[in-house]
């Protein structure tokens, strides 16, 4: 303290450092509390982030071995590689030495059209003249098939009409029974709905491959009431079919995507062993799903996890194919999830090396019961584990899988019962390619065209029915109002 500055001023200048001090302490709290909150903040939002990246790149690296996605969504330059590649074996390309040969098998004598007799004219060894009076020994029978060059007929009926003697009224001859009330014939509607349904080709390819092919032509308006009219006259074969599907022992239910409209729809399939139902839906629930098949439908279903097909119970076998692309699904999500699906994927490795062997007869159904046992606790642990690694994915997807533990296992015991939908996966295929190709309908009678068509083709394959043959017969029979012959081979 100097001489000129008095005590009190001091401490006033003290008190009130002291002040400000403790107004920068309190400012300073706040500031922490304030960045405390803002990182926390920060973190939160850094492991949302996280999750949805995660979530993102998941997403991103689905294909159809780690997905519900079809096979023919994968790139074709980044094809999934479904086993693992084996090494070379330093063979060259193709048949390898002492393999069996397999050969043309000539057609049947009484199957051929011609036979055309060709002579030697010159002895191959002196040059001298062979008359054609020379004897034969034997002959070498070389065949060729061809086409022949494919023409449409076209028959005029010509309806005349007559004056009456008696009374002078005018009458008109009417078209014979089974003449088609249009311009087109049983034949050609049945070959554009083979076409249309079955291969695939679009109603503007169908005018010209009509014009190329058999010199008819066609608009697109005339393709789509072709497609419509052969829709409606195998409505009472498709309804049989339906109650075939319907009253079997099992059955493969599945589903995709359908555009009509603009819209989304769904296109269902049931099938069996010698048949095959298809119906376009606008949804995807329990309504759509009784138009497929009876609710009260006593056999069994084999079905993914869809939650509509629960409706049937205990009456299910889920598709361990399905849960296999779930398992990879897992692995290649990484981080806990990856530990969770490799196990998973081993006890399903396991599984299927036991149904296999069953399958090729090397043990009969009850050693297959008692094999089963370890294998289905193997599963019990590792869904275990998964609903306890804490990543979200593997919990959910055990959680499910506890939950309808015996549709897991159905095939165990009930004869003709598959572990897999792989039947009616393979049955939606074509229908993939179609809706890819076509852009789906713009109508309800094309929904109704697609699932009705699809039917008989998918049933007449199943069967050994030639189709094009049985929608010219079905569709001669609706030209009389009769119905349409039975779907039978022979």
């Amino acid at each position: 303290m100097t001489p000129h500055q008095p005590f009190g001023s001091s401490l006033e200048q003290a008190t009130e450092v002291i002040a400000n001090l403790r107004a920068e302490i309190v400012s300073l709290r706040a500031l922490v509390e304030s960045l405390r909150a803002e990182n926390a903040e920060l973190r939160a939002e850094n492991a949302s982030l996280k999750a949805r990246l995660s979530s993102l790149e998941a997403r991103l690296g689905q294909n159809s071995t780690n997905s519900s996605r079809p096979p023919s969504s994968d790139p074709p330059w980044s094809k999934p590689k479904r086993k693992p590649p084996e090494p070379p074996s330093g063979r060259k390309c193709g048949g390898q030495d002492g393999h069996v040969p397999h050969v043309r098998e000539p057609v049947p004598r009484e199957k051929v059209d011609e036979v055309v007799d060709v002579h030697p004219t010159r002895c191959g060894i002196c040059g001298a003249e062979l008359p054609l009076e020379t004897p034969v020994e034997d002959a070498f029978e070389h065949q060729v098939t061809d086409l022949a060059q494919a023409q449409a007929v076209v028959t005029a009926y010509l309806l005349w009409r007559k004056r009456c003697p008696n009374c002078g009224g005018r009458t008109r001859a009417k078209r014979p029974a089974g003449v088609p009330e249009d311009a087109f014939g049983p034949r050609l509607k049945a070959v554009v709905t083979a076409l249309t349904a079955k291969y695939r080709v679009s109603r503007r390819e169908m005018v010209e491959v009509m014009r190329d092919l058999f010199g008819v032509e066609l608009s697109t308006g005339a393709v789509q009431g072709i497609c419509e009219e052969v829709s409606e006259a195998v409505v009472p074969a498709v309804e049989k079919i339906r109650q075939a599907v319907a009253s079997a022992p099992s059955v493969h239910a599945d589903e995709t995507g359908w555009a009509q409209k603009g819209g989304r729809c769904w296109l269902w399939a049931a099938t069996t062993p010698d048949g095959a139902f298809f119906v376009v839906a606008p949804d995807r629930g329990r309504p759509a799903l009784s138009r497929l098949l009876p609710v009260d439908y006593a056999g069994i279903v084999h079905c993914d996890r869809w939650r509509p097909y629960e409706l049937f119970g205990d009456r299910r076998q889920l598709c361990h194919s399905h849960l296999r692309r779930d398992f990879q699904g897992l692995i290649d999500r990484g981080g806990a999830a990856k530990p969770a699906g490799e196990q998973l994927l081993l006890a399903s490795d396991r599984m299927f090396r036991v149904w296999h062997a069953f399958q090729r007869g090397e043990f009969d159904r009850a050693r297959m019961v008692v094999d089963m046992e370890p294998v289905q606790d193997e599963w019990d642990e590792a869904l275990d584990a998964a609903f306890e690694r804490g990543d979200d994915k593997s919990a959910a997807l055990a959680w499910d899988l506890f939950r309808q533990w015996d549709a897991l296992w159905t095939f165990v015991t009930i004869e003709g019962v598959e572990p897999t939908n792989n039947d009616a996966e393979r049955a939606l295929r074509p229908v993939v390619l179609l809706r890819k190709g076509s852009f789906g309908t713009q109508s309800d009678a094309g929904g109704l065209f697609v699932g009705r068509a699809r039917t008989i083709i998918e049933t007449a394959r199943r069967r050994g029915v030639r189709v094009v043959d049985w929608l010219e017969r079905a569709c001669r029979a609706a030209s009389l109002g009769v119905a349409p012959p039975p779907l039978l081979s022979g």
